[in-house]
C-alpha cells in the first residue's frame, strides 16, 4: 500500500523540477555556452541531475549508456502525464461555466486513467532498471532521485525567501 501512495508521489514531485524553470527571468549572462546561447535553467538542471545521479548512483560508462535512455524514456512518458494532466485542469478552469457534465466526466475520467498511467511508470520501469543495473544501483536510483528532488527544493525555497532585514 505504501509503494502505491509512495512512488506516485514521488515521481510527480520529481516531475516538478521540469517545470521549477522560471521562465521569465533572463537568463544569466556569465553561464556555460549551449548552441551559441547561454543556457537555460531547464538546461543547466539536466546537466546537474546528470552529474549528481552519475555520482550518487556510481554509474559506470558502460551502465551510463545503458541505463540514461531507460531513464530518460521514463522522465519523457512522465512528463507528458503531468502535461495532459495541467492541461486538462487548464482546460477545466478556463472553460469551467461552458463545459456540459459529460464533458467534465470525460475530464474525470482521463484524470484518472492518467494517474494510473503514472502510478504504473514506477512497476515497469524498476523492471527495466534491474535488466540494467545491479539491485543495489537501482535503490541508489530511487534514493538520488529524492536527493536531487530535494536539493532542487531546498535552492528554490532559499531563491524565494525574502531578504530579512532588522526594523531598526
Amino acid at each position: 500500500m505504501l509503494r502505491l501512495v509512495f512512488f506516485p508521489i514521488l515521481f510527480f514531485l520529481i516531475s516538478l523540477e521540469s517545470i521549477a524553470q522560471n521562465r521569465f527571468d533572463p537568463p544569466p549572462n556569465n553561464g556555460p555556452v549551449s548552441r551559441g546561447r547561454v543556457l537555460v535553467r531547464g538546461e543547466q538542471i539536466q546537466i546537474e541531475r546528470i552529474a549528481y545521479f552519475t555520482e550518487k548512483i556510481g554509474l559506470t560508462a558502460e551502465e551510463a549508456q545503458m541505463f540514461w535512455p531507460v531513464y530518460n524514456e521514463m522522465d519523457n512518458r512522465r512528463n507528458a502525464l503531468f502535461e495532459e494532466r495541467a492541461l486538462i485542469i487548464q482546460n477545466f478552469m478556463n472553460n469551467a461555466d461552458n463545459l456540459t457534465d459529460r464533458q467534465i466526466d470525460e475530464q474525470l475520467k482521463r484524470l484518472v486513467a492518467i494517474q494510473q498511467e503514472d502510478a504504473a511508470l514506477p512497476v515497469e520501469y524498476d523492471a527495466k532498471f534491474r535488466k540494467v543495473l545491479p539491485a543495489r544501483k537501482v535503490m541508489n536510483l530511487y534514493v538520488a532521485e529524492m536527493g536531487f528532488r530535494n536539493s532542487l527544493l531546498q535552492r528554490m525555497q532559499y531563491i524565494r525567501e525574502p531578504t530579512r532585514t532588522t526594523g531598526r
